[in-house]
C-alpha cells in the first residue's frame, strides 16, 4: 500500500469512529429522555397494584391528579434554582411546593424534613407543638400571599408588620 492509501484508510477509520461516538451519544440522550427513575417506577407500580386490588375487591379508590405530581417537580426545580423575582414569588412557590409534597408523600416537609425519615431510616416524629406551630406560621404566610394579590411591595409590608419587635 502506498502512503496515500494508508492515509485514506486511516481517515476513513477515524471518521467511522467519530460517527459511532455520535451514535452512542445520541442513543444515551434518547435513553435518558425515554426512561424513568427506579423510584418513580416503584411508586407508579405500587399505585397501580393498589388500584388493581381495589378493583378486584370492589372498593372505590381516590386517584391523585397526575398534574399535582408533576407540579411538585416544577416547584422543586424552581426552588433549587433559587431564581425568584421577589420574596412574594419565593413564598408563593414554597407554599405550593409544600402542599404538593404533602399530597405526594403524606408528610409536611417543614415539620419532618427528609420526607419523614432520618438518614438511618427511622421515622421522624415532631416534638410537642412543633407541627401546630409550623402549620400556624405557614397559614399566616399563605394569608399574606393571598392578601398581597401579586404585589410584592404589599407582601413586604405585611411581612415586616408581622415580625416581632424588640
Amino acid at each position: 500500500m502506498t502512503e496515500e492509501e494508508l492515509l485514506k484508510q486511516q481517515q476513513q477509520s477515524e471518521s467511522q469512529g467519530a460517527e459511532d461516538n455520535t451514535d452512542y451519544i445520541q442513543a444515551i440522550k434518547t435513553l435518558k429522555e425515554n426512561t424513568v427513575s427506579k423510584d418513580k417506577y416503584d411508586t407508579l407500580a405500587k399505585e397501580k397494584k393498589e388500584l388493581l386490588d381495589a378493583l378486584v375487591n370492589g372498593q372505590s379508590v381516590e386517584q391523585q391528579n397526575e398534574d399535582k405530581l408533576e407540579a411538585r417537580e416544577v416547584y422543586y426545580k424552581k426552588y433549587k434554582e433559587n431564581k425568584f423575582s421577589s420574596d412574594l414569588d419565593y413564598w408563593d412557590n414554597f407554599l405550593k411546593l409544600r402542599k404538593a409534597t404533602m399530597n405526594e408523600y403524606g408528610y409536611d416537609p417543614c415539620v419532618t424534613g427528609s420526607y419523614g425519615f432520618t438518614p438511618e431510616g427511622t421515622k421522624v416524629e415532631p416534638t410537642y407543638g412543633e407541627a401546630e406551630t409550623i402549620e400556624q406560621q405557614m397559614d399566616m404566610i399563605e394569608d399574606m400571599v393571598e392578601e398581597a394579590n401579586g404585589n410584592p411591595v404589599v407582601f413586604e409590608a405585611l411581612m415586616q408588620s408581622s415580625l416581632p419587635r424588640k
